[in-house]
């Protein structure tokens, strides 16, 4: 609307000034119109030109902003690892193993001796014999002597005899057991292999 306004005011002028005679005066006055609208343009077009380059920047997304399918941030906090560390195994205490001597060789290697269950349970005719100072490892198993059976009691040596039957007799005790013959003098630890775990010790001469 302001250039519409200017353009009839300069053509007023003009026809006012050709009545007059003044052609080049309206001229002027045309020509003086003219630039001050082109500087106007100019300076509405730099004032927008301006204005959207100090909007762009406020358009771009912020660096910090999640997208879509992109890559978890650096500085993410990632949570601990926990591991669990199994327990060791509960050490198996072992109860009191009643044993007393048969006949006077029962001190000796070869000899006989009796075990006895204080907690009267129910258990397989077999023990296990092993070194005092090293009860973890088993050097015998000893196979009770069990009623009608002519070829018990007797020692299985753990590193060498195999395929011999074992009894499935079991009972309350109390059990004969035979140390094995040749066994160095020494203390010996004879534990139950069935039920709760009663130990006890022997000292051959």
């Amino acid at each position: 609307m302001p250039d519409l306004q200017e353009d009839l005011q300069a053509l007023a002028d003009r026809r006012a000034a050709e009545s007059a005679g003044d052609f080049d005066s309206v001229l002027t006055t045309a020509k003086t119109r003219k630039r001050r609208r082109t500087a106007g343009l100019t300076v509405i077009g730099a004032a927008a030109v301006v204005g959207a380059v100090a909007i762009v920047p406020t358009l771009r997304p912020a660096s910090n902003t999640p997208v879509a399918d992109s890559p978890v941030p650096t500085n993410a906090v990632v949570p601990p690892s926990v591991e669990s560390v199994p327990s060791a195994p509960a050490i198996q205490k072992a109860g009191p193993l009643g044993l007393k001597s048969v006949t006077a060789l029962t001190k000796a290697a070869g000899g006989q001796f009796v075990a006895s269950f204080p907690d009267k349970q129910v258990r397989a005719v077999t023990f296990s014999l092993s070194s005092a100072s090293k009860p973890e490892v088993a050097l015998y198993t000893l196979v009770a002597k069990v009623p009608g059976d002519a070829t018990t009691p007797y020692a299985i040596r753990m590193t060498g005899e195999m395929g011999m039957s074992i009894p499935s007799y079991q009972g309350a005790g109390p059990y004969t057991l035979a140390m094995p013959k040749g066994l160095p003098s020494g203390s010996y630890r004879v534990c139950t292999l069935s039920g709760s775990l009663l130990c006890g010790l022997v000292t051959v001469n």
